[in-house]
């Protein structure tokens, strides 16, 4: 049986404040490829939970 994992989608004022930055900073983001998205639920791009975490990882890391 596979198990599915809720996760929390993000808009991208959501995301701005869990990153410490602008909306339009996650828009753009995303539009360079930057920051992962999902599209096609409701309205707009969203991101997930796992995509921010992934994203803060990946960026503790190059500032180290």
């Amino acid at each position: 049986m596979t198990t599915i994992i809720p996760t929390r989608l993000y808009k991208a004022t959501e995301a701005g404040k869990l990153l410490g930055v602008h909306a339009s900073t996650v828009r753009e983001w995303w539009n360079e490829g930057r920051l992962a998205y999902i599209a096609g639920i409701g309205r707009g791009r969203k991101v997930s939970d796992a995509q921010i975490a992934e994203f803060i990882a990946a960026h503790e890391e190059s500032d180290a």
